[in-house]
């Protein structure tokens, strides 16, 4: 009777963690996406620019 109550606790807490394994990864890009989102693309560009213009002007 103790090792069915084992047996079935330890497939509870597995299935729990399976499930937490792949749900919290999906938050947490489904985060980092939304605040991509958040920054549109002639921000994107104007920083790269920036970032290649100080690479530049430390080489020189």
């Amino acid at each position: 009777m103790i090792i069915r109550d084992m047996n079935l606790s330890l497939i509870i807490s597995c299935i729990l963690i399976v499930i937490a394994l792949i749900v919290l990864p999906l938050i947490i890009s489904y985060k980092a996406e939304k605040k991509d989102k958040k920054i549109n693309e002639w921000e994107k560009i104007k920083k790269f620019g920036e970032k290649i213009n100080d690479e530049t002007r430390n080489k020189h």
